[in-house]
């Protein structure tokens, strides 16, 4: 596996790299930390051709904030421990997201972790617009780290607290293998199937006072349910090892609200989901309850694409 680490200098940056030292890797798993340094533009720069002495003092500035860039992911590299080599480490100028997707493509990465936001995230906003970028042109599966979870949250004896969100798509389905890949030794999973709320022909046929419309109606509600239990039962085989807990969780309502308050309810250190449900678009990467988990989801969030 081919892991890309995208580090500025942000809380939500170093978080990421704890995170990843928290998961058991597949043998063979190369670690790339990678820094973006953005291009100023400056006014009139051309200009500097033309003057000698301010285009070396120009020059000379350029190569020292490089160097400081390398330093500094060469001293975090130091810190990493993923089997026995050192994580490769390589800085480079342009725009973040621009440089970020291309590094990715070019090492054909099968994931990219990000922190969810930057030195200039705000903090009303959870998501960081090179990190939602990177989430929607990312060629791989996308690791949104955050920071430490609040005062107050305790950490689990047995491990990682995991939210594993499922349906029955293949994108679902890819999530889950992604979790049975990494073999955690000791973690508690909570693996959730939301089921949708019942359609408005369904809820009218429960309002009539004829008892087999009724009963027509609790029958559907039914079936819906127990596909979900045989969904929840498939995917708890499938991510079944020693040393892993998992607990099937089935819930009435809309994916992705459901999904961040069973992240809340459950202390969630990591959400996994697919990129695209039953309802996404062939076409597109990223399905709008990926996208809203990424953004609001209080934990870290691995979206695998399929």
């Amino acid at each position: 596996m081919k892991i890309v680490i995208a580090l500025d200098r942000s809380r939500h940056a170093r978080a990421a790299i704890q995170l990843v030292q928290q998961v058991r890797w597949p043998t063979g798993t190369t670690v790339t930390l990678l820094h973006v340094l953005e291009i100023v533009t400056i006014s009139g720069g051309w200009q500097l051709h033309y003057h000698p002495e301010l285009w070396k003092q120009f020059t000379a500035e350029r190569r020292k904030v490089f160097a400081q860039a390398h330093r500094f992911l060469e001293r975090l590299s130091a810190q990493v421990r993923l089997g026995d080599a050192r994580p490769d480490v390589l800085v480079k100028w342009g725009l973040p997201l621009t440089g970020i997707v291309e590094t990715l493509k070019k090492q054909q990465a099968d994931l990219a972790v990000v922190g969810s936001r930057g030195l200039s995230g705000v903090r009303r906003f959870l998501l960081g617009s090179v990190s939602e970028g990177v989430l929607h042109s990312a060629p791989c599966s996308v690791l949104i780290s955050r920071g430490p979870r609040k005062r107050g949250a305790q950490p689990s004896a047995k491990g990682l607290r995991i939210l594993l969100a499922v349906d029955e798509s293949d994108h679902a389905l890819a999530a889950a293998r992604w979790l049975r890949a990494l073999r955690l030794s000791a973690a508690e999973v909570t693996i959730l199937h939301v089921v949708g709320p019942p359609g408005d022909g369904t809820s009218q046929l429960l309002t009539l006072t004829a008892p087999k419309f009724r009963e027509a109606a609790q029958a559907m509600i039914r079936v819906t349910k127990e596909r979900g239990r045989k969904v929840l039962e498939r995917m708890r085989k499938l991510v079944a090892h020693r040393g892993l807990t998992a607990h099937p969780a089935l819930v009435e309502g809309h994916p992705a609200e459901e999904i961040i308050r069973a992240a809340q309810r459950t202390h969630a250190d990591l959400v996994i989901l697919g990129s695209r449900g039953m309802t996404g678009l062939k076409g597109a990467f990223l399905g709008s309850v990926s996208r809203k988990v990424a953004r609001h989801a209080p934990c870290s969030v691995l979206v695998v694409r399929s």
